[in-house]
C-alpha cells in the first residue's frame, strides 16, 4: 500500500456526500415559575402541570431511530436564578430499575438507569455542559466537545438533581443556576438542548428527545431548540477556594530513613466579570493525587506514555484543547507556583489563554521517529492560547481555529508552536477535520535550534449502517511541542478504516463485518508499519460488544535500518454489563508473534486483560483489573520478558457524601538474562496502597483523610519503601 492511496480513500469519502440528506428539528418552550419549586424529583407544583411536554422520544439503542416503547416527557422551567428541567420515566417493571451507590461522574448508561442533559448555553453548537443524574441521586457532569465527539467528565458544576421512584417508574428534577451554565450577554433567547434515558435491562434501552443514531458523527446539530426564555440576568460572580493540607512522609531506602512533614495551603480563584468571561487562577496549588493513576504495562514499548489529567485548575475550556493532532498536554506542567487563565465563550467565538510558573522536576518529551527520548525539566514558564470561531451556511456547519503555545525554560531553551485547524461537516452524518502545524525549538541540551511542521487530516461518515475514516499524518523530524504528547515524529501514516452493520435478533442485535488499515513511512519513505485487518464487531443482550480481529497481515520496524518483521496475531474484546451483582465485566487478548525491541527479534507474544466490578452490596464496590504480557523466544519457547499489573479499587458508600476508598495495586517486570548478550535488570517490583476516607459536602467544599503505603524494588538495588500520612481540606467560598 503507498502513500499515494490517500487521494482514492479521500475520493472514495467525499463520494458519500451524494448520500446526504436533511436534519429535523423541534421546539420546546420553557415557562416562567410562579411559585417557588421544591426540589424532591417529584413533579407536583402547579407550574410543572401548566408547561408544555416533549413526550415523543425516539430509540437510538438498539431499535435505532424509532418510536420508543418506554414512556419518556421532560418539561423545562425557569427563574431568575435558575433553570429547571423535570424528566419523568415511567417503566412497565419497576423493580428492575438498576439504582446503585456509584462515585460522583461515574453515571453510565450500561449498568445504571439514568438522565443525561446536554445544554448548549451559546447556540454555536460546538460545546455543551452536560449533567446527569441516576435513580439513587448520584450526580455526574462535564463538557461535550462537538468538533471531537467527547465528552470530559473532569469539569464540575454547581447544580442540583433530585429522582423520586414513584409506582410506575421515576422522575428527577434538576436545577442549574445561570451562573453555572456559560451563557453569552446579553442571553440568548432560545438555548438547545438534548436529554438522553438509559435503561440497562438484557439489553440497553437508550432513547432522546431527538432523533440520533447508535454512533452519531453529529450531536449538538440536531438539538431541540428551548424557547420562551427571557430577563435572564447577567451571570457574574467571584468564588474563592482556599485549601490547606498537611502531609507526614517517610522514607526508607537501605538503612537510611527520612522523615518530613509539611503544612501547606493556597487558594483557587474564579471570577467572571462578564456573562462571557469566566478568569482563573491559583497560587501554590495543591496538585497531588488522591487517586492512585491506573498502572501501565511499559516494559516492551518505545514512545512515552500519557496520563489522564485530573487537576481542577486545567479543566475550565478543557474542550478547547482537543483538535486532531493533541496540540495541548496539560499533565506537561508537573509542580507549578502559580497560574491563571482567561475563558471567552459566546454565539460568535470562544477562547482560552493560559500561563503558568512551572518549578519543573519531570521530563521532557523529545519525539523520534522509532523511539522517544527524554532530558530532565528544568523551571519554565508555560503558556498557551486557543481560539475557535464556529461558522454556518446552507452547505453545512463548522468551525476554524488557531493555537499558539510557547514554553521558556530558565536555562534558555524555548520551543514554540503555531497551528491553524478547521472542522466542517456538511451533513449529520459526516465530518471533515484538518490542522497544520509548525514548531521552533532551540535547545543546546537536545541539538540546537531546529524547525518542524505537521499535518493532519482526517474524514469520518457514519449513518448508523455503514462507518468510514481515513486520516493522514505527517509529522517532520524536528517537530517538537513541549506542551503536548507528541511522541513520534518523522513520519506520515494513512489510516483507514470501513464496516458495514445489520441488524441481528437473538443474544446479538447487531453485526457489522469490516477492516482496518494502515500504511506508515519514514520522512525518507522506509516502511515502518502496515496492517490491513478484516475484524467483525458484534453488539449484544446486557450492552455487551465483541470485536475479532486476525491480524495477519501486520507488518512493523522497530529500528533505523533494522529488519522488517511479520508479527501476525490474532486479537479478541469482550465487555459487558452481565448483571446487578457484576455490572461490568471486560477482557481482551492478543496471541501470536511481536518484537522484543530491546534485541530487536522476534518473540512469542501473549497479553491478557481483566477487569471485573462487583458489587456483593448496594453500599460496597470492588472493581480488579489485571494486566499480563510475555515474550518467549521464538525458536526455543524460553521466556525473554514478563511484565504485569494487578489493582483493586474497592469503595464504601457509607453516606451520599461520604466514601471510604481503598486502592492497591502491584506491578511485575521480569527479563531473563540467560537470553540477553548484554546486561539487563533481571526483576523490578512495585506494590502500592491507599486508603482515603473523603466527606463531599458541595462544589469545592471536601474532607480528605488517607494513607498511602508503598515500596519498589529492583535487581541488585536498595528497596525502597514510602509512607504518607495526609489530610486536605478546601471549601469554596462566593463572594
Amino acid at each position: 500500500m503507498q502513500l499515494k492511496f490517500v487521494s482514492v480513500a479521500t475520493g472514495a469519502f467525499l463520494s458519500l456526500l451524494l448520500a446526504l440528506g436533511s436534519s429535523q428539528s423541534w421546539a420546546l418552550q420553557a415557562v416562567k415559575l410562579t411559585e417557588k419549586i421544591k426540589l424532591d424529583g417529584k413533579l407536583d407544583e402547579a407550574d410543572w402541570q401548566r408547561a408544555p411536554v416533549r413526550g415523543d422520544f425516539i430509540e437510538n439503542m438498539p431499535n435505532e431511530k424509532q418510536p420508543t416503547r418506554f414512556k419518556t416527557e421532560v418539561r423545562v422551567l425557569f427563574d431568575h436564578d435558575a433553570l429547571y428541567f423535570g424528566v419523568r420515566a415511567w417503566d412497565t417493571d419497576p423493580a428492575n430499575i438498576v439504582a446503585p451507590f456509584v462515585r460522583r461522574d461515574k453515571v453510565f448508561g450500561g449498568n445504571q438507569d439514568n438522565f443525561i442533559l446536554w445544554i448548549d448555553p451559546t447556540g454555536a453548537r460546538k460545546f455543551a455542559q452536560f449533567f446527569r443524574v441516576n435513580p439513587r441521586g448520584v450526580l455526574a457532569d462535564g463538557a461535550w466537545n462537538e468538533d471531537a465527539l467527547e465528552e470530559d467528565f473532569s469539569p464540575d458544576y454547581d447544580y442540583d438533581a433530585v429522582p423520586a421512584m414513584v409506582a410506575d417508574g421515576w422522575s428527577a428534577e434538576f436545577r442549574i443556576p445561570w451562573a453555572s451554565l456559560r451563557l453569552p450577554h446579553p442571553a440568548p433567547e432560545k438555548l438547545t438542548f438534548i436529554v438522553f434515558r438509559n435503561m440497562p435491562r438484557d439489553t440497553r434501552i437508550r432513547m432522546s428527545n431527538v432523533v440520533l443514531g447508535r454512533e452519531p458523527s453529529c450531536f449538538l446539530c440536531v438539538a431541540e431548540e428551548l424557547t420562551g426564555l427571557s430577563n435572564l440576568p447577567k451571570t457574574s460572580g467571584l468564588t474563592v477556594t482556599p485549601y490547606a493540607a498537611v502531609n507526614s512522609s517517610e522514607t526508607k531506602r537501605g538503612d537510611e530513613k527520612r522523615s518530613e512533614t509539611k503544612v501547606s495551603g493556597g487558594a483557587d480563584i474564579k471570577w467572571r466579570p462578564s456573562s462571557e468571561w469566566v478568569i482563573d487562577a491559583t497560587f501554590r496549588p495543591d496538585f497531588s493525587q488522591l487517586e492512585l493513576d491506573t498502572p501501565q504495562l511499559k516494559g516492551n514499548t518505545r514512545f512515552a506514555l500519557s496520563v489522564q489529567e485530573k487537576r481542577p485548575f486545567f479543566l475550565e475550556g478543557s474542550d478547547l484543547y482537543a483538535t486532531p493532532l493533541n496540540t495541548i498536554y496539560t499533565r506537561s506542567i508537573t509542580d507549578p507556583l502559580w497560574g491563571s487563565r482567561a475563558t471567552y465563550r459566546s454565539e460568535r467565538a470562544d477562547a482560552t489563554v493560559l500561563t503558568v510558573a512551572d518549578r519543573g522536576g519531570g521530563f521532557v518529551i523529545l519525539p523520534g521517529t522509532f523511539s522517544s527520548d527524554f532530558r530532565d525539566q528544568g523551571a519554565s514558564q508555560a503558556t498557551f492560547a486557543r481560539a475557535r470561531v464556529p461558522f454556518a451556511g446552507a452547505s453545512g456547519t463548522g468551525s476554524a481555529g488557531v493555537f499558539l503555545a510557547d514554553r521558556n525554560y530558565d536555562d534558555g531553551a524555548s520551543n514554540r508552536v503555531a497551528s491553524v485547524d478547521g472542522v466542517f461537516k456538511p451533513h449529520d452524518d459526516m465530518r471533515v477535520r484538518a490542522q497544520v502545524m509548525g514548531s521552533q525549538t532551540d535547545d543546546p541540551l537536545a541539538g540546537g535550534r531546529s524547525n518542524g511542521h505537521a499535518m493532519v487530516t482526517d474524514g469520518f461518515y457514519d449513518n448508523g449502517n455503514e462507518h468510514l475514516f481515513v486520516r493522514y499524518t505527517g509529522i517532520s523530524p524536528k517537530f517538537r511541542a513541549d506542551n503536548s504528547i507528541i511522541v513520534q515524529n518523522g513520519y506520515r501514516t494513512i489510516d483507514l478504516e470501513a464496516w458495514q452493520c445489520r441488524k441481528l435478533s437473538g443474544f446479538f442485535n447487531q453485526m457489522c463485518p469490516g477492516f482496518t488499515a494502515r500504511e506508515q513511512r519514514t520522512w525518507d519513505n522506509t516502511p515502518l508499519n502496515r496492517f490491513v485487518t478484516p475484524l467483525i464487531n458484534f453488539n449484544g443482550t446486557r450492552n455487551s460488544y465483541w470485536t475479532f480481529q486476525p491480524r495477519w497481515i501486520n507488518y512493523t520496524r522497530t529500528r533505523d535500518s533494522g529488519k522488517w518483521h511479520h508479527i501476525p496475531t490474532f486479537y479478541a474484546r469482550a465487555e459487558a454489563n452481565p448483571n446487578q451483582l457484576f455490572p461490568y465485566a471486560f477482557f481482551e487478548t492478543e496471541v501470536g508473534r511481536s518484537v522484543d525491541v530491546a534485541t530487536d527479534t522476534l518473540a512469542r507474544m501473549m497479553f491478557n486483560g481483566i477487569t471485573l466490578n462487583w458489587r456483593a452490596h448496594e453500599r460496597v464496590e470492588l472493581e480488579w483489573s489485571l494486566s499480563d504480557f510475555r515474550l518467549n523466544d521464538l525458536a526455543t519457547s524460553r521466556w525473554r520478558l514478563h511484565e504485569t499489573t494487578t489493582q483493586l479499587v474497592g469503595v464504601g458508600y457509607l453516606t451520599a457524601q461520604d466514601t471510604l476508598r481503598l486502592i492497591a495495586q502491584r506491578s511485575l517486570s521480569k527479563r531473563n538474562p540467560e537470553m540477553y548478550d548484554f546486561a539487563v535488570t533481571p526483576r523490578a517490583h512495585g506494590q502500592a496502597i491507599s486508603l482515603v476516607y473523603s466527606h463531599k459536602r458541595g462544589l469545592g467544599r471536601e474532607f480528605n483523610l488517607g494513607i498511602t503505603h508503598g515500596n519498589g524494588r529492583a535487581s541488585q538495588q536498595l528497596n525502597r519503601v514510602d509512607t504518607e500520612l495526609f489530610a486536605k481540606m478546601s471549601w469554596a467560598v462566593n463572594l
